[in-house]
C-alpha cells in the first residue's frame, strides 16, 4: 500500500481555527497516512509581504496541531534560500518517498491562479490537486494548466482569515475564539501583530 501524504501549505501568519477545521476535514475525507503542514518561506508572488518570524509561525503551528497525531509540520521551505516554490517542494517529496501518493490542498482562488505559478506543470504532474471550492461556486479548470488529477473537496465555509486575526490582535481583542487559547496566549506573550497588552 503506497504512502498517502496530504500537503497543506500556507503562510500560517498566524494559523487559526479555520486552518485547523480545514485540515481535520481533509483528514476525514482523504484518509491520508499523514497531513503535513508546510509553512511558506519567502513567497515569490508576494515579495513585499512582511510575516512573523519563521520560528514564531512554527511554534504557533505546533500549539495548534498538538492534539492530532496524524498532523506533522514540515519546515523545509523556511530553510530554503531565495524564493519558495511548490514545484521544488513536490520534487523533494517525490524523491524522498518513491511511489507515494501526494495530495496538495489548495483553495479555489489559488487553483484559478495556478498557471501563473513557477513550473505549474510540475505541480500538476506530481500531486493530486485537492481543491476546496467557494460556497456555491463551481470549480473551473484554469486555462493552460494541462492534464492533472483533480479532487474537489466541498466543505462548510469558515469565515476566518489570518488577515482578520492580525487586525484583531492589533486592536487588542481576545483572539481565543479565532486561534484557540494556546495560540492566543503565544501571540500576546510575544507581542505579535501589534498586539496591545
Amino acid at each position: 500500500m503506497a504512502l498517502r501524504l496530504a500537503l497543506f501549505g500556507g503562510s500560517f501568519d498566524p494559523p487559526h481555527l479555520g486552518h485547523l477545521a480545514f485540515a481535520r476535514f481533509a483528514l476525514d475525507a482523504l484518509a491520508p497516512d499523514r497531513l503535513l503542514w508546510l509553512p511558506a518561506g519567502r513567497q515569490w508572488q508576494k515579495p513585499d509581504q512582511v510575516m512573523a518570524a519563521p520560528a514564531h509561525r512554527v511554534q504557533m503551528l505546533q500549539l495548534l496541531t498538538a492534539d492530532e497525531p496524524r498532523f506533522a509540520i514540515d519546515d523545509r521551505e523556511l530553510h530554503r534560500r531565495g524564493p519558495s516554490f511548490t514545484a521544488d517542494t513536490l520534487r523533494e517529496f517525490t524523491a524522498e518517498h518513491p511511489g507515494a501518493e501526494l495530495m496538495f490542498l489548495i483553495g479555489q482562488d489559488q487553483y484559478a491562479r495556478l498557471p501563473t505559478w513557477y513550473q505549474a506543470e510540475v505541480v500538476a504532474q506530481l500531486a493530486t490537486l485537492v481543491v476546496v471550492p467557494r460556497a456555491g461556486e463551481a470549480v473551473v479548470t484554469p486555462a493552460g494548466l494541462g492534464p492533472h488529477r483533480l479532487h474537489v473537496l466541498p466543505m462548510p465555509e469558515i469565515p476566518l482569515s489570518s488577515t482578520v486575526v492580525r487586525a484583531a490582535a492589533a486592536r487588542g481583542e481576545d483572539l481565543s475564539p479565532m486561534v484557540g487559547a494556546q495560540v492566543a496566549s503565544y501571540i500576546a506573550s510575544h507581542r505579535l501583530y501589534g498586539n496591545k497588552p
